[in-house]
């Protein structure tokens, strides 16, 4: 599965989208667990039941408590905010149990399971039967991860390097795919500055805008918000930054390629109706990023 992308591109009945259903190989008479994601892009919803022709019944199951008090417990339904993904992953709190398997699932097959919502419709979906259920989850994100942050894909893997115009301070940017691509992470630091100063940016594809968005944060406790837009040889990113004192500021920032090697900053903030210049700055590659923890 491209996880982002399939649920940008698919339809499904009553605005539900599911993608990346697995489920587990085991023999007949056994039980089997099922995973997917669910995306509602309407209105609440709730699952309220799942079907197999495979399987005596299909259970939702969900982990609760904490320590010694953690159980499993059977799940009637399961609610389905509005603009929300619902991950039933391995490893997660929850899963799908097909209980009473009446016949084998085998590796490399497929097996179709109904869904019923509350409002009446039914999706059917066939689910990838898999050997081993972590590495089939993260084998299905990985597949069209380039698609997901292919805006950034000049810059991930690689830290970037440019000089202020005072010509004393140097901020250093890394770019690190991480959780299986599905986010693109970028640390950095400046240099020569009067106080120390760094920060953290994580970007990731939104489902349901269908855009790039970001979460800023700084070593001086503001944060930034934003997202990043395409354009011609580059990207461009409205934002609001939100000082540590609450003070919130409007800016525009656009990254043009200026070759293989570097890119172009230039950075604004929005003061009454007009739009002040911040700085302008080239970023030039100097190595690898880091991998990322």
């Amino acid at each position: 599965m491209s996880l982002v992308t399939a649920l940008l591109l698919a339809s499904s009945i009553r605005a539900i989208v599911t993608l990346q259903p697995i489920v587990r190989a085991a023999p007949s008479g056994e039980d089997a667990a099922a995973y997917l994601v669910i995306a509602n892009n309407s209105n609440q919803d709730r699952l309220v039941g799942i079907s197999c022709e495979c399987a005596e019944r299909v259970e939702i199951h969900e982990m609760t408590g904490s320590g010694s008090d953690r159980r499993m417990e059977v799940r009637e339904a399961l609610d389905l905010p509005p603009s929300r993904l619902i991950e039933i992953q391995p490893g997660g709190v929850r899963h799908l149990m097909l209980m009473g398997l009446r016949r084998a699932l085998v590796a490399g097959t497929q097996v179709s399971m109904t869904l019923r919502f509350e409002g009446g419709g039914t999706a059917a979906r066939d689910f990838r039967v898999v050997d081993d259920s972590n590495a089939g989850w993260l084998a299905d994100l990985a597949r069209a991860a380039p698609r997901r942050m292919a805006p950034f894909a000049f810059l991930a893997g690689a830290c970037w390097r440019g000089t202020f115009p005072d010509g004393r301070q140097t901020d250093t940017h890394c770019f690190s795919p991480i959780y299986a691509d599905m986010y693109l992470q970028d640390r950095h630091v400046v240099d020569g500055a009067p106080a120390p100063y760094s920060g953290n940016t994580l970007y990731r594809l939104e489902a349901m805008s269908r855009q790039i968005g970001f979460t800023y944060h700084a070593s001086d406790g503001s944060r930034t918000i934003g997202r990043a837009i395409p354009v011609e040889n580059g990207l461009s990113f409205p934002e609001t930054h939100r000082a540590a004192d609450g003070t919130e500021t409007p800016i525009r920032t656009t990254w043009l390629r200026d070759g293989t090697d570097a890119y172009l900053v230039t950075s604004e903030m929005r003061q009454g109706a007009a739009w002040r210049t911040m700085l302008r700055m080239r970023m030039e590659r100097v190595g690898p990023s880091p991998t990322a923890p």
